[in-house]
């Protein structure tokens, strides 16, 4: 099963070319260790970017809510105040994460003129270009030409970003806890690019046209009707 999952195809493509780069990149010393854990901190912008336009869609074109009543409860605004919203909270998270992120590697603070500037670090702007490609290209062959938005109510889709950041965080954090075992932040950014590649590649396959995904809830599904709904529950996942 997990053979299947991080064995190259079309799925996972665009996640083997762009871990493989990074490699490169940190073996060519064209880009620090530490440039790439900060990249993948601040990939948490870039999917809340891109996860702003899913839900314009999604509120232009897809399903509309059932519960629309009780405006009071943040749970039950639509349309654009849920965008509003989200950007809201969502930026919240952001700056909470950014906050830990400085203090736990000692990065320069960018509120002091007399700091040097993290857009100065050794390889940031290709590999955050590089990843920024990887999340397009992602959202372009899962979600648009898949037309998901579709498929989706504003509310259903509202925190399925979460579930992926929350689990790719921790691997950043947990990986960020070799970096005190091995100073030069090699073997940090090694680990850092294989788990997140490993992690990521599961979450890609809940893809709804992989065979890998579809196998694994024919066998867990009891009836046609499960499995469709099976299927669909674990396919949020992916977004």
């Amino acid at each position: 099963m997990i053979n299947r999952i991080i064995y190259p195809n079309k799925t996972n493509s665009t996640l083997w070319l762009n871990a493989l780069f990074l490699l490169v990149l940190l073996i060519t010393d064209y880009a620090d260790p530490l440039t790439i854990v900060l990249a993948y901190f601040l990939e948490t912008i870039i999917i809340g970017i891109i996860h702003v336009f899913k839900l314009g869609l999604v509120v232009k074109y897809g399903k509309k809510d059932d519960q629309l009543s009780n405006q009071k409860d943040p749970k039950n605004v639509s349309g654009i105040g849920l965008i509003f919203f989200f950007i809201f909270h969502y930026g919240f998270f952001i700056a909470v994460q950014l906050v830990f992120v400085f203090v736990f590697f000692d990065l320069p603070n960018p509120l002091k003129n007399s700091s040097p500037s993290i857009i100065d670090m050794n390889g940031l702007w290709v590999v955050l270009i590089s990843i920024i490609i990887t999340n397009l290209a992602y959202f372009y062959t899962n979600f648009w030409l898949k037309k998901k938005y579709m498929e989706y109510s504003p509310k259903a889709i509202f925190m399925k970003p979460y579930v992926r950041i929350f689990i790719q965080q921790f691997v950043v954090i947990l990986s960020g806890f070799f970096y005190f075992l091995f100073p030069d932040g090699i073997a940090t950014a090694v680990i850092l690019i294989v788990l997140r590649f490993f992690v990521d590649s599961i979450i890609v396959s809940f893809n709804k046209d992989s065979e890998v995904f579809d196998d694994f809830v024919r066998k867990r599904s009891t009836s046609y009707d499960h499995y469709l709904e099976m299927k669909r529950k674990y396919q949020e996942f992916s977004e």
